[in-house]
């Protein structure tokens, strides 16, 4: 399965299910950073927000997932990400 375009709600929903959440203070202006510990390490990942209903490509949902290690090489397969 692809990666599929998300809303930015639903895309913090799925992530607070692994761990990962909002460091609210680290983003400038419209980006928000995206945060989860990663073999030991904090992994970000910034992300221009402007409202929460605004809708996530696919490819930025991809990006997240690979920096946040939410792949199925990581051993989170599609299907139990997107629930």
């Amino acid at each position: 399965m692809a990666d599929r375009p998300l809303t930015y709600r639903r895309l913090l929903r799925i992530l607070k299910r692994f761990n990962a959440y909002e460091e609210k203070k680290r983003g400038k202006g419209s980006e928000r950073m995206l945060c989860r510990m990663v073999e030991g390490r904090l992994g970000r990942f910034p992300i221009r927000c402007h409202k929460e209903s605004e809708e996530k490509p696919g490819a930025v949902v991809k990006a997240v997932r690979r920096r946040l290690g939410l792949t199925e090489e990581d051993g989170i397969p599609d299907g139990e990400f997107y629930g």
